[in-house]
């Protein structure tokens, strides 16, 4: 079983948060959400407490869906960046675990530019993370309380960028699941209008194949979302999942 966390009661409507391809505290400013839910946490492997391991889509579905079938109830999936994009996967062969699916910031449009460009960024992105002043910025920036800015401080200083690689070059793109249009769920795709053009292509494609799936892009955000405007996205995913532990 993958390493997790949990916050709340767990007679709570469940909800699964997938974090970013940077930092497995992505959503640490969502935490406040365990007032009416329980929250469940992952490491996607490669990552966090799974930093040890080596990152692929294909394990890190699998991992993450037997970690889902184990709560014993359906959850709401909520997504970001690299944990946008594996929710893709996950709630199209993995429908029957889930009530409902968020995902913001996903990248599910790749032409291999776009992967060449982003493989670029990789060296500079693992320089800052190996700052000691640009991760105790980012550990203000994410909200972190004493604890976890010290998971994160180890964290950074030992990933590897063939993990960073990896995770930005995943395999996973809209086109190789034709089930989405079909699915029978709450769903809701997020973005900034700062973002690449290939998220924001991306959510308007959710949004355009599945009538379940409106879309929605916020001015000043770039890649930022969870940390950057808490208090909208707590009230977002609060009525979020209420709709989806109220559909039968």
């Amino acid at each position: 079983m993958m390493y997790y966390e949990t916050y709340g009661n767990k007679f709570n409507p469940p909800i699964m948060l997938l974090h970013g391809e940077n930092y497995v505290f992505s959503f640490a400013k969502q935490y406040e959400l365990q007032k009416n839910y329980y929250l469940i946490v992952p490491h996607i492997p490669g990552f966090g407490k799974a930093m040890g391991e080596s990152f692929s889509a294909d394990a890190a579905v699998s991992q993450i869906a037997e970690l889902a079938e184990s709560i014993g109830r359906k959850i709401t999936l909520v997504g970001f960046a690299l944990g946008a994009e594996l929710c893709l996967p996950l709630i199209c062969k993995h429908t029957e675990l889930f009530n409902g699916c968020m995902m913001i910031s996903p990248r599910l449009i790749k032409s291999m530019e776009d992967i060449e460009k982003a493989l670029r960024k990789l060296n500079d992105n693992e320089i800052s993370m190996k700052s000691t002043i640009s991760v105790n910025l980012s550990a203000i920036q994410l909200g972190l309380n004493a604890a976890n800015k010290k998971a994160h401080i180890e964290y950074c200083k030992n990933i590897h960028i063939n993990t960073l690689a990896a995770a930005v070059d995943n395999g996973i793109v809209y086109e190789n699941y034709p089930e989405y249009p079909e699915l029978d769920m709450p769903l809701y795709a997020l973005c900034g209008l700062n973002e690449p053009l290939e998220i924001r292509k991306s959510v308007m494609l959710l949004s355009k194949n599945n009538i379940n799936c409106p879309n929605d892009m916020w001015d000043g955000a770039v890649t930022n979302i969870p940390y950057k405007f808490p208090s909208r996205l707590n009230k977002l995913i609060d009525e979020f999942a209420d709709k989806c532990a109220r559909k039968k």
